[in-house]
Formats: C-alpha cells, structure tokens, sequence
C-alpha cells in the first residue's frame, strides 16, 4: 500500500529556497521572494527560522545568504550512514533478471578489484567468481572502470603494482596499452572485457557513484562467448548504465557531473 504523502507548505517554501541558494550560492532577501514568488512576510520569517538553525548564514555585511555549514554536519552524517551493499543487492538481483546473466558489484582494494556482490538469478551462466573474490585491474571491464577515472598519477601508481599477466591471447600487459584503453572508456563512460581476463567470457561494466560524484564502484554484466557475441553483449550495455546510474542517485550522486 503507497504511503500517503502530508505536504507540510513551510516545509516546502523552505526546501524551495535551500534549492535557490544551491543553484546561485548567494542570493539576497529581495532575490529570494521575488525569484520564488513568496510573499515578504513569510519568507522573512523562513529565512530567519533557517538561519537561527544554521541551515543558510548571511555573508558578512552583503545582506545576502548563502548555505550553512549545519547542511555540511548532516549531509556527512547521512552519506556516512548509507551503506553501498545494502543500496545494490536488491538492484543487482534485479539487474541479474533483466539480463539473465551474471552481474557483480566491485570496488577498488588497492591494486584489485574485489566483488562485493555476485547474482545470477537465473542460472544459466556458470562463472567461477564469488562475494569476496579478487580479480586484475587491467584485464576486466570492471577494472578498468575503477581506474579510467582515477588522474594519471594514481593510475601509474597502481599499475607499477599490479602483475600484468597475459591470462589469454586478448589480455593487454602493457602499460601504455592498458592507459590507452582507460582513455576510451572514459569517452564513452563504460568498459567491456573481450575475453581478457577468462576465456569465453565477455563482459560489460558501468561507473558507480557516490555522494562527491567520485566513482567508488563499478556494476558489471557478464555473459558466456557461446551464448551471446560481442554484439549482443553491447545490446546489454544501456541496462548496466541505467542500473549503475540509480544506484549511484541512491548514494547521493550529483545529477549532472
């Protein structure tokens, strides 16, 4: 049963004008009401209860306001309290169905990836890979999306300390090589893995999110060579984007980055 909404108006005016000072930074008293269209009396009564609060300050003598350090407080207190696992699973399993293939979560663990979540809901892919497992970073898509959005340092860092193994023919064991895929995956904002880290194994892999608009995940889909080509598996890839993308909006991604 949806649960019934109760619109609070002051609740409503006052989240209206918090928006208005996230969009312009400051704004005056004059621009506030005149831009939100709330009469005089009311939005000085808003504008005083928010600062009294610390959720807006004025800026010196400008008499013009700005956000308040309190939304600073709260707002790392809630981001602190979301946990990234709890927010995937059910959009994992969920991605799993649409699919009907083998979808993994992972982060970055120093040179590694490790998969925090594995689903396959259906069953019909057999892959050797587990909650906890640690894979390269430069052999799977979901490594590369771990690093092509790290800057050049940190990606020279981290590659002097992976051992760029050829697992099959299609694994690359350069550097240079490796960078140079990292740069197209950040044109097109995914990764795939032909065949690079297992043989026979295809996979397609998205950015996740957080709160800073930094990636700190990475959402995969994986199929079997025999059962889809890498045409079909592209055919996967807008549904790894849309997921990876509501998952990053449930860990407070900015919107527009």
């Amino acid at each position: 049963m949806p649960k019934k909404f109760y619109a609070v108006s002051a609740l409503i005016k006052a989240n209206e004008i918090l928006e208005l000072l996230l969009q312009r930074g400051e704004a005056s008293f004059t621009e506030i009401h005149t831009t939100l269209g709330h009469p005089k009396s009311s939005t000085y009564k808003t504008i005083s209860t928010l600062e009294s609060l610390g959720f807006i300050r004025e800026i010196g003598d400008s008499a013009k306001y700005t956000l308040g350090l309190r939304l600073i407080e709260l707002g790392s207190k809630a981001a602190g309290q979301i946990d990234l696992t709890t927010e995937a699973r059910p959009l994992v399993k969920q991605l799993s169905t649409a699919t009907e293939r083998t979808v993994h979560l992972g982060i970055l663990d120093g040179s590694e990836v490790i998969y925090l979540l594995k689903e396959n809901v259906h069953g019909s892919i057999s892959i050797d890979t587990w909650a906890g497992k640690r894979v390269g970073v430069h052999s799977t898509a979901m490594g590369k999306v771990l690093l092509a959005w790290k800057n050049d340092r940190d990606i020279d860092s981290i590659l002097k300390k992976v051992d760029l193994v050829k697992l099959t023919p299609n694994t690359r064991v350069n550097p240079e090589d490796v960078k140079t895929s990292l740069e197209e995956v950040r044109k097109r904002g995914w990764a795939t893995d032909d065949e690079e880290n297992w043989k026979m194994v295809r996979c397609v892999a998205a950015p996740v999110r957080d709160n800073a608009g930094k990636v700190c995940a990475a959402l995969s889909v994986s199929t079997l060579t025999d059962l889809d080509s890498y045409e079909q598996m592209l055919g996967i890839t807008n549904k790894v984007i849309d997921m990876a993308q509501e998952l990053s909006h449930r860990l407070g991604a900015p919107e527009k980055l």
